[in-house]
């Protein structure tokens, strides 16, 4: 997505007012069916033709960890391993791109000015250089005892990025918090570093209760008759649910930063200061396999997401170097016969915690072709290789030779023909069944629940789809209506049996009140078919949508949401509801 595609604002002026009108589903249902666009009888807007296209971005580094530049397409090789058998496939290199800093930098046009009561959700950088950095402070999955840390690593950090990259901070506790919205300003940055070491910790979340002294099992293992076992298997159970609560709202942040970052161009890094969160919780085998967890399917779909949106995942230790948490002068042994306590177990299960924590960064950092850094106790150094990573590396994209769509993780390897050079990328994808099944209730829930996030729970709007928006008159008593333009090019028809296109779409409304806080949301889908003359003939314009709602009372901001059913691409954009007032609306 780029600022030249202003064609959009033309059709948001130019566009009849009023020509489509979606109705609205109560909050948290989905309409069935359906709706009124088909019944329209203004020529139908077109979509572009889309097939299946894997890119990745792709670090060539050589011995020395520097970036190798001058490559071409004919230095690299592209297979996939495709499921059931997961057999290698060599694929063909259908698009090939050299990008660097300076390139995307110079292509950005800067500011666009809408006329007076439009807003939009385009990205533009006003000439600054990308790719934009996002400071991820981890305050629920990093200890309080590493806060001091985390604030002198923070200083060291900034004073790594070059003046002229914008970085946003966000501080992740019991939800998001923006502590600085993208600057380049050292004092503002400062400032974030400084707000940052409130970390919202996870305290003795961290702890296996296995090996706390604090639980009551721990204090009643001598007492005669106590229910010592029984105890055990409930800390165990509720120390994983706990554990559920802090990857939801981890995996949560990160998809919400995706969808942010997606209209960004170009490759973002992601800063993940943090110690981490076990990839898997290993059963116990003393208490019944109580509290077992495995996380990587839902951590490849989150990658899966960073991935798409360009963005490479650095995850750094907040911690550094760190002893063994048994030898700490803070740390009390834990006895008792029943938990089968030892200082050799003890030290084992810690060991088997610590290399999780690092395979969940490993995770992401390879499955967005970023890089860790653990047992390191100056992240900056760290800091300069995500930099130097971005500034250049090479686009390469491929139509996959598979049919078997069903939702399976492809694994991709790249290859090159040079020698002493390394590649960093995304090492696969979730090959989701998209054009070739129907929606089942299950995938039509979990949109749902995605499209509710965005609407209602993100900080930030969406990129991934261009949207446009304006309030107008509402043509219904006590209702507020505001019209949409959607970019066409991001938008994904569907081949039908027979002839045709069909495109399956989804919107949603969020109205806040002063505080931000949500007040209501609505969501409905459609499903419209063109023939592909109408295509054909109109495939430049842009996809027109109204949504019409009674506003409750108190709302100050409505958010409009536009996802695409067949990629789950999504864009949102905030409209202050003054002007829906302005407009003719009534409060």
């Amino acid at each position: 997505m780029n600022s030249g595609r202003t064609w959009i604002w033309a059709a948001v002026m130019l566009a009849a007012v009023g020509q489509v009108s979606f109705g609205q589903t109560p909050a948290g249902q989905a309409s069935s069916g359906q709706n009124s666009t088909q019944q329209q009888s203004t020529p139908p807007p077109v979509f572009k033709a889309t097939t299946r296209l894997v890119t990745l971005q792709v670090l060539a580094r050589d011995k020395q960890g520097k970036p190798v530049t001058g490559l071409t397409a004919k230095d690299f090789q592209v297979y996939e391993d495709v499921p059931p058998k997961k057999d290698k496939r060599a694929q063909q290199i259908a698009d090939f791109q050299a990008v660097s800093i300076a390139q995307l930098a110079a292509a950005d046009k800067g500011k666009v000015q809408l006329p007076a009561g439009v807003y939009t959700n385009l990205v533009t950088l006003d000439k600054k250089p990308v790719p934009p950095t996002v400071l991820l402070i981890d305050g629920l999955n990093t200890s309080l005892k590493v806060q001091g840390q985390v604030h002198r690593q923070m200083v060291k950090m900034l004073g790594t990025i070059p003046q002229d990259v914008p970085v946003a901070v966000f501080l992740l506790g019991s939800r998001l918090a923006l502590l600085q919205d993208f600057t380049t300003d050292p004092a503002l940055l400062k400032a974030a570093a400084a707000k940052a070491t409130s970390l919202d910790s996870a305290g003795n979340a961290e702890v296996d209760p296995q090996d706390d002294p604090e639980m009551l099992s721990a204090q009643l293992w001598d007492v005669p008759g106590a229910p010592v076992a029984v105890l055990q298997q409930f800390e165990r159970e509720t120390y994983a649910q706990l554990m559920d609560i802090r990857v939801d709202l981890t995996l949560g942040a990160f998809r919400a930063i995706a969808r942010h970052l997606s209209g960004y161009p170009g490759r973002k890094n992601l800063l993940w200061v943090s110690s981490s969160f076990p990839i898997q919780l290993s059963p116990d085998f003393t208490s019944g396999f109580a509290g077992q967890r495995n996380y990587d399917e839902r951590m490849v779909e989150v990658a899966n997401a960073l991935s798409d949106a360009k963005v490479a995942v650095y995850p750094l230790d907040a911690g550094g170097v760190e002893v063994q948490a048994s030898f700490g002068a803070d740390r009390a042994a834990r006895g008792g016969p029943l938990t089968g306590k030892s200082m050799g177990a003890t030290i084992a299960r810690q060991d088997t915690s610590r290399f999780s924590k690092q395979e969940s960064m490993g995770f992401l950092a390879d499955g967005t072709g970023g890089r860790k850094c653990v047992g390191d106790n100056d992240l900056a150094d760290c800091v300069k290789k995500s930099m130097d990573d971005g500034g250049s590396y090479y686009e390469l994209a491929y139509y996959p030779d598979t049919t078997n769509w069903n939702g399976e993780f492809h694994r991709i390897t790249v290859k090159t023909t040079q020698p002493g050079i390394t590649l960093a990328y995304r090492r696969g994808y979730y090959a989701a069944a998209g054009t070739h099944v129907t929606d089942s209730a299950q995938d039509a829930k979990m949109s749902e629940k995605e499209l509710r996030q965005a609407a209602c729970d993100d900080l930030l709007t969406s990129t991934s789809l261009l949207v446009v928006a304006r309030a107008m008159p509402s043509d219904q008593p006590n209702q507020a209506k505001f019209y949409m333009a959607i970019d066409s090019k991001d938008l994904t028809f569907e081949p039908v049996e027979g002839g045709g296109r069909k495109l399956r779409m989804a919107s949603a409304v969020c109205t806040f009140d002063k505080k931000g806080n949500a007040l209501q949301y609505f969501s409905d889908r459609s499903e419209q078919t063109y023939t592909d003359k109408e295509f054909t003939e109109a495939r430049a314009k842009a996809v027109p949508h109204a949504i019409q709602f009674p506003p409750a009372e108190g709302t100050t901001r409505v958010r409009l949401v536009v996802r695409d059913a067949a990629t789950a691409q999504m864009g949102s954009v905030d409209v202050p509801y003054a002007a829906a007032v302005a407009a003719g609306n009534k409060p």
